[in-house]
């Protein structure tokens, strides 16, 4: 996980999201709801309780999506010449249903470029009219930001949380912050909680004509009005009557305003964000030099490569090198949320991060003559489009690209089992900034829609018992994506958690497997796996006297055999029976071709009553198909699938 404009981190972690303080008010940008938007009702000391509850249980009533609270709030952001950030806010809120209280949660940084300067708190019973609790800054608990890959960060949190209060109440906050840096603005939400009303909402930003500032609007329904007093420039956004969302509502989806500064300093750099190539210009300036190596260990890379011809193999066994040999490990001080450390230190320390690592890899390619870029995009499970007419800061990872020939690798390094070149999940398809010595550029990533990164073969020998069960053996190989989890198999589980794996996704239902041995290679950038099997399979056949039934497939297609949209699936099985037989009613030569995927299958009985049925299945899902047409597209595959071959016993 990441502080203020720190990175993820690292591939085998992507799933925690990022945790963003760049942001104005929502300090967990984008994720999980720890930062409040904050309300009030102005007047309702002069309700009782009852009339309270009555007129809010009629709104609740009515509504589709209820709410628990409401909302008042100000904002204020102004930039200093001095490229210093003021934040204030006023907020008021309502809350009457327990479920509320969480609104009132406020968690506020603390580090070298974040300070809390004023924080107040009143709390009013609303039956009472009377003030029940008062909070001052020195009263809030304090925490430290730790993840599992950090062994030091410097960031603290300030953390309000509401408890021991008797409902309705009303909640004012003062909050007053100051940031040492206009880098980080981020965006604005004037709605971040679910099931919370917004009454009103209102922001005002005032900045220095000579430092400059751009906005972008995000389904926000409002203009901003705009006034000018010697050099500074103030504009103001107004919002009222915003209703509740639902919790399952897409957070990409609600109003909300990008902040980004034209002319920023952060820790003695200054640059500019007018265009990329600006950003580009100050990412280079805090990467420049770092790339020095040793002379003892330029010699050791020398010697890793020594009488290697190919490109391809001199990066691949550097990438090993450095997934063998470096830990992916945090350390998280000031600037150095952006700044990485030096590939010297890398080297003595046996750890880093991804910028880390990313520089140490960057200086060994760079020692045995092979160019490569310094690269920032924002990884895991979420996109985060960049648009090319404005920049802004929205990343959280550091990787490498290696132009090679008319070949383009993205070297992935906080991996250390995946061949150099493949990224998988974790940057495929997406915007990248790729950092040049005097600027830089934006680019986008593979997508991987190539059968080559999207292929399984499976092959099985069953021979079948007279009660329609048998035993089995049988070779699967993988290639691309679904060769992934046979990497992390065998370096990360035991014996019976690769067993369960097996029987789940080569086998089908009534597979166990006894026996098996796995294999991981690669063919240059696409990861390979192979896996030989034997076992057991129940209920494979339906006898009756004179009749045997087989199915034509061993497994069902499924949601996660399609994370990438493609598939090319190749299956021969071959069944092999103590009775003679002949096919009575079978597929032969069978071809299908549908919107979004291509089917072939075909049945043959040798002499000696060897069954031979080969399948294949191409799928192309269109990249932004919905799920209901996915799943729509699985079941009609899987309705194709579901063919049998009877057999008449001859004996």
């Amino acid at each position: 996980m990441t502080k203020t404009g720190q990175f993820q981190t690292g591939y085998a972690s992507y799933k925690i999201k990022f945790f963003s303080t760049l942001s104005l008010f929502n300090y967990t940008n984008k994720f999980v709801m720890l930062e409040s938007l904050f309300m009030s009702i102005k007047n309702f000391q002069t309700l009782t309780a009852a009339a309270f509850l009555f007129i809010s249980g009629i709104c609740y009533s009515q509504e589709v999506v209820p709410h628990y609270s409401i909302l008042e709030k100000k904002d204020y952001i102004t930039l200093n010449p001095d490229y210093t950030v003021t934040f204030k806010s006023l907020l008021t809120l309502n809350i009457w249903d327990s479920r509320g209280l969480s609104h009132a949660k406020r968690v506020l940084p603390v580090d070298k470029l974040n300070q809390v300067t004023n924080f107040e708190v009143t709390v009013t019973n609303l039956s009472t009219s009377k003030v029940v609790k008062r909070v001052k800054l020195k009263d809030l608990k304090e925490v430290s930001y730790i993840d599992d890959g950090s062994i030091f960060v410097d960031t603290k949190y300030k953390v309000f949380e509401l408890e021991g209060v008797t409902l309705p109440v009303k909640v004012d906050i003062v909050e007053e912050r100051l940031r040492t840096t206009n880098f980080f603005l981020g965006s604005w939400n004037p709605q971040y909680y679910s099931n919370q009303k917004i009454k009103s909402a209102s922001l005002e930003v005032v900045y220095p004509k000579e430092l400059g500032l751009r906005f972008r609007l995000n389904h926000l329904d409002s203009t901003s009005s705009t006034s000018q007093e010697g050099n500074k420039v103030k504009l103001n956004w107004n919002l009222e009557n915003l209703n509740a969302f639902d919790e399952t509502k897409n957070s990409d989806s609600l109003p909300s305003l990008d902040l980004a500064p034209k002319k920023f300093a952060l820790e003695g750099y200054v640059s500019d964000m007018e265009n990329w190539d600006g950003f580009g210009r100050f990412i280079s300036l805090l990467i420049d030099k770092k790339d020095e190596l040793p002379e003892d260990f330029k010699s050791e890379v020398h010697q890793m490569t020594a009488g290697l011809e190919d490109d391809y193999e001199k990066i691949s066994v550097i990438y090993k090198y450095l997934q063998k040999n470096y830990r992916y490990v945090v350390i998280f001080l000031g600037i150095d949320g952006w700044e990485p450390r030096n590939a010297s230190d890398v080297i003595q320390t046996k750890y880093g991060e991804c910028k880390a690592l990313t520089i140490l890899m960057k200086a060994m390619l760079k020692e045995v003559g092979i160019d490569s870029q310094y690269s920032l995009v924002y990884a895991g499970d979420e996109k985060v489009p960049l648009e090319s007419d404005f920049p802004i800061n929205s990343f959280n990872h550091a990787f490498l690209r290696v132009p090679l020939g008319e070949e383009l690798l993205w070297l992935e390094c906080t991996n250390n089992y995946l061949p150099a070149g493949f990224s998988g999940n974790f940057t495929k398809d997406r915007d990248v900034l790729v950092v040049t010595e005097n600027g830089g550029f934006l680019e986008r990533t593979p997508d991987y829609r190539e059968f080559r990164f999207n292929t399984v073969q499976n092959q099985y020998n069953i021979q079948i018992q007279e009660n329609g069960d048998g035993t089995f053996t049988g070779n699967s190989s993988f290639q691309g994506f679904p060769a992934i989890d046979f990497f992390a198999l065998n370096q990360f589980l035991d014996d019976n958690q690769r067993k369960n794996y097996l029987n789940k996704n080569i086998g089908g239902s009534g597979i166990i497997i006894k026996e098996y041995q796995i294999e991981t290679n690669n063919q240059r950038e696409v990861p390979v796996a192979s896996v030989a099997f034997d076992g057991n399979i129940q209920r494979f056949g339906q006898q009756t006297t004179k009749r045997i039934i087989f199915p034509t497939h061993i497994k069902k297609i499924d949601m996660d055999m399609l994370g990438n949209g493609l598939l090319n699936l190749q299956e021969e099985i071959t069944i092999r029976s103590d009775r003679k037989t002949e096919i009575e009613t079978g597929v032969s030569n069978f071809e299908l071709k549908e919107d979004h995927f291509s089917y072939f299958v075909d049945s043959q009985i040798s002499p000696d009553g060897t069954i031979t049925i080969s399948n294949r299945l191409e799928i192309t899902l269109p990249k932004e198909i919905s799920e209901e047409d996915k799943s729509k597209t699985i079941a009609r595959i899987n309705t194709q699938l579901a063919r049998n071959i009877i057999l008449k016993k001859s004996e």
